[in-house]
């Protein structure tokens, strides 16, 4: 299980390293910084609206198909860090989420080697989005025998625009998305860049070679 740590704000090659705010069942993108380049995990700035903290995106029957957290909302703040933002747990959202996992992915060829443990974490109650979301992620990160620690910015920094758009399902990622076997591609073609719970589930453990092909892509598909 992944380690989590607080550490002063660290730079490389005189710049800072990459920061990102956690993320429900993060993008392939977002999972391919991750193994690209060390992160900060920052839980200092202002929560930003329909953005990836709270939704993720996967290949249900009828094509993409996104999977949103409701959250509560602060009456006495106009901006809540991500530290703050609590998820609503009396909306019935996981259960939802829940058959539209199963819905989409019952037939691909892994999703019963991890069914057990999505579902543990899936319904696991935290008292934050970010923590929950970090629950996620440490076990995202055993399903891909991924042993780094899980760094934490001990002070706020703004984050990039490059960097917010990792996080912002309006931005198209500039990388390029290799295909592999998706269950409903025969109905709708190749989707890039799904939650990465599309790739694990279709490719099991070849899902690292996968992400780790993308974060150092060899010259010709640069």
């Amino acid at each position: 299980m992944a380690a989590f740590c607080i550490y002063p704000s660290q730079k490389t090659n005189n710049s800072r390293l990459m920061q990102l705010v956690p993320a429900y069942f993060p993008s392939i993108g977002y999972m391919t910084e991750l193994v690209a380049h060390p992160i900060h995990f920052t839980l200092l700035g202002n929560y930003q609206k329909q953005t990836y903290r709270n939704r993720c995106s996967i290949y249900g029957s009828n094509g993409k198909l996104d999977l949103i957290i409701p959250i509560e909302h602060n009456k006495e703040k106009t901006h809540q860090k991500d530290s703050e933002v609590k998820i609503k747990w009396d909306e019935n959202w996981q259960k939802q989420h829940w058959k539209s996992l199963t819905s989409a992915y019952s037939s691909s060829p892994f999703f019963e080697f991890y069914e057990h443990e999505l579902k543990e974490v899936l319904f696991s109650r935290t008292k934050t989005l970010a923590a929950y979301n970090l629950g996620l992620l440490a076990c995202i990160y055993e399903w891909l025998d991924i042993e780094d620690e899980l760094l934490f910015s001990d002070q706020y920094m703004a984050l990039t625009p490059a960097e917010e758009s990792i996080v912002n399902p309006k931005e198209a990622s500039s990388r390029i998305f290799p295909k592999y076997v998706q269950v409903f591609d025969n109905k709708h073609g190749f989707i890039p860049n799904l939650s990465v719970l599309d790739l694990i589930f279709n490719l099991g453990p070849e899902s690292y070679d996968y992400l780790d092909q993308m974060a150092n892509p060899s010259p010709s598909v640069q």
